[in-house]
């Protein structure tokens, strides 16, 4: 999937162009450029798209109205004028409303229709209009935009420093996220940093249109409709809300007992691939809950390292806290949870060690250094200090000098054997789709709907 952003120069004005492209897992920008009039913008884009391609265009779009404001514009102003965020107003009234509601009919005539009532993720060409200056505000939670646009060429650049800094800084930990990000330069004379200035806005351009897409409705508003003229614009991320404020809707996708596979594991594989593609980080981290003999439960976070034999692997140190909750008590429950596909994995089953010659094979392919630690380290257990700590590794690296570093006798791999999966798709109105797998007394896998 490709998303193109335009920063249009509205009144005979160069446009900034930008172009990302989502490989499954994250988004990487493909260029940037200026271009000075809109055959060539419309050449570029020819050039760039493909069958599965959002454009984000910081330009009105549909001006249907003879003088005044458009509705989209007038509630861009009630809700981001106090930001100094509010939306230009468009009518036809505007020397430039034949030049930018052009561009929207010669992208239409390239298959780019209006996407505002869009599904998240879903293919085709479609175009929508952005406003770049309230995005900044809803997604990196700004109190008032950073002005760059306006005013002497030391204090734009001094601004446009630090929008470039938020972008670079903000928009590889967002979901979707950009990887490798590099912006332009920032040059000392005014007309060149125009230019850039030009180029920086396009790619959040095509940034909202890939959160458009990502997300859909569920973190992005709409405001208007492609009759009168709207604006998509990104859903606000308050880190000061309160906990009783914070909440999600869920709307990716849906989950049907007609979609489930008959095999849980086969299921399993599934969305594990599907979120390999789509998560950066740790997608393989799991919530392992233990209970004592007691029933005293205990919970903590580790990593998936291989399904054998239908079997959850993971390794740890044997006299751990878990490791002697399951010599007493060999049942556990393990929980995946991606958030950004809305899902989490349930699966609970009983517990065993595995093989000797299974945990050598394992701890051989770990980093020698994480190899060094799991001897130096009596998991679980009170440490006078990190000095202590580090002291430990300090012997058993100067212990193993020159060598293989072997595997602890203390040390290795359990094999959790489910007997229950439960799958989680987040859905609208907390009425979430949970699909349910437990074995009946043939052995056979059952599968049924719990009530959300």
């Amino acid at each position: 999937m490709r998303f193109l952003g335009i920063d249009f120069g509205w009144e005979s004005k160069p446009s900034g162009v930008a172009a990302l492209e989502w490989d499954g897992a994250s988004l990487r920008l493909l260029e940037t450029d200026r271009l000075e009039t809109p055959e060539t913008l419309l050449g570029w884009v020819d050039a760039q798209a493909g069958d599965d391609t959002g454009i984000g265009v910081d330009a009105p779009l549909v001006i249907p109205n003879e003088s005044g404001m458009r509705p989209c514009d007038r509630e861009a102003h009630s809700r981001f004028g106090r930001y100094h965020a509010g939306a230009y107003p468009a009518s036809r009234s505007r020397p430039y409303w034949q030049r930018t509601t052009s561009l929207c009919e010669e992208l239409r005539a390239r298959g780019f229709q209006h996407g505002e009532s869009m599904s998240a993720r879903a293919a085709g060409r479609w175009q929508i209009e952005v406003h770049p200056h309230a995005a900044t505000v809803q997604l990196f939670g700004l109190d008032q935009i950073l002005k760059y646009k306006r005013g002497r060429l030391k204090d734009r650049r001094a601004g446009l420093r630090s929008y470039r800094d938020l972008l670079l800084s903000k928009l590889p930990q967002l979901s979707p996220h950009i990887s490798g990000l590099k912006l332009p330069d920032l040059p000392s004379s005014g007309p060149a940093l125009k230019a850039v200035e030009d180029q920086i806005d396009a790619v959040l351009c095509a940034y909202i249109a890939a959160h458009w897409w990502y997300w859909g409705r569920s973190r992005n508003d709409v405001l208007g409709d492609s009759k009168d003229g709207y604006i998509v614009v990104p859903q606000r991320r308050d880190p000061r809300a309160s906990l009783a404020e914070i909440r999600e809707t869920y709307a990716l996708t849906a989950l049907n007992e007609a979609d489930a596979h008959p095999d849980p594991l086969a299921q399993f594989e599934t969305w594990f691939d599907q979120a390999r593609a789509a998560i950066s980080q740790e997608p393989t981290a799991m919530a392992l809950a233990t209970a004592s003999r007691d029933g005293v439960p205990s919970l903590r976070m580790v990593l998936l390292k291989g399904i054998r034999d239908g079997r959850f692997l993971f390794f740890t140190n044997y006299e751990s806290r878990k490791g002697r909750e399951l010599d007493a008590n060999p049942h556990a429950s393990l929980l995946f949870f991606w958030p950004d596909l809305e899902r989490q994995i349930r699966i609970s089953g009983t517990v065993r060690r595995v093989s000797r010659e299974e945990s050598e094979a394992y701890f051989a392919s770990r980093p020698r250094q994480s190899r060094i630690s799991a001897w130096a380290s009596a998991q679980s257990s009170v440490l006078s200090g990190r000095d202590v700590l580090d002291q430990k590794v300090r012997q058993y690296d100067a212990q193993f000098e020159g060598r293989d570093v072997p595997l602890p006798p203390f040390w290795g791999g359990y094999a959790v054997e489910p007997v229950e999966f439960e799958f989680w798709q987040g859905r609208p109105d907390r009425l979430h789709d949970r699909i349910h797998y437990r074995r009946d007394s043939t052995g056979a896998w059952r599968i049924e709907r719990l009530s959300p």
